[in-house]
């Protein structure tokens, strides 16, 4: 018979997931401020006091394209229809070139 272990809190759980959210979110507006021109990826690397989070790899740019839409759903999500539109610029950029 199987046993689960009941040592696991929800404060416990409820704590990961803020963590996790916290994570999307930062690495969602890194992405944007990458995106956007507004700083470099050795610029954000500079300003952390540890590491930075990116839902791509900066390394192979093409895989900002993977993402794109997923960010803009973020912002659209969180209302910030501002992000949305200079996003969907961008994407329309990436899309022209490619």
């Amino acid at each position: 018979m199987l046993e689960f272990d009941d040592d696991i809190d929800d404060d416990d759980i409820t704590k990961s997931l803020e963590e996790e959210i916290e994570i999307l979110d930062e690495a969602y507006r890194n992405a944007y401020k990458i995106a956007t021109g507004e700083m470099t990826v050795r610029e954000l690397l500079d300003s952390a006091e540890d590491m930075i989070f990116l839902p791509f790899d900066p390394s192979s740019p093409g895989t900002f394209s993977l993402v794109v839409d997923d960010i803009i759903q973020y912002f659209s999500d969180n209302e910030e229809y501002e992000k949305c539109a200079e996003l969907v610029k961008i994407k329309d950029t990436f899309d022209d070139l490619g």
